[in-house]
């Protein structure tokens, strides 16, 4: 049971940071603070590191055996996490390119 808590919780907090991730870009987007999709990208790689090792942890490679003694076939999965994870490759990617800001001209 343990590890369907972790599973499911970890799609649950991955789900929420990507709803918060989406809503956040969106308004500063719209306020023009394109500066701050730089520091969601840079946090959205580390929501995808930890979205690959949850589904490195549950793929059929005994880490759960040996973490946890219990096989990684007992967890129901389901492609969530995944869709997440691609979803978030995508975020990474548009707020790299929409967070640039032009350069400030030297005075002539």
């Amino acid at each position: 049971m343990v590890p369907t808590i972790i599973y499911w919780g970890s799609v649950l907090v991955l789900a929420v940071w990507l709803i918060w991730n989406v809503g956040f870009s969106i308004k500063y987007l719209i306020s023009g603070e394109r500066g701050n999709l730089w520091a969601f990208a840079f946090l959205n790689i580390f929501a995808l590191i930890f979205g690959l090792l949850v589904v490195w942890a549950y793929g059929q490679n005994g880490f759960l055996e040996w973490a946890l003694a219990t096989d990684s076939s007992q967890v129901q999965q389901t492609a969530w996490l995944a869709i997440n994870n691609w979803i978030n490759v995508a975020l990474i990617i548009i707020q790299f390119f929409l967070g640039r800001t032009k350069q400030a001209q030297p005075a002539k």
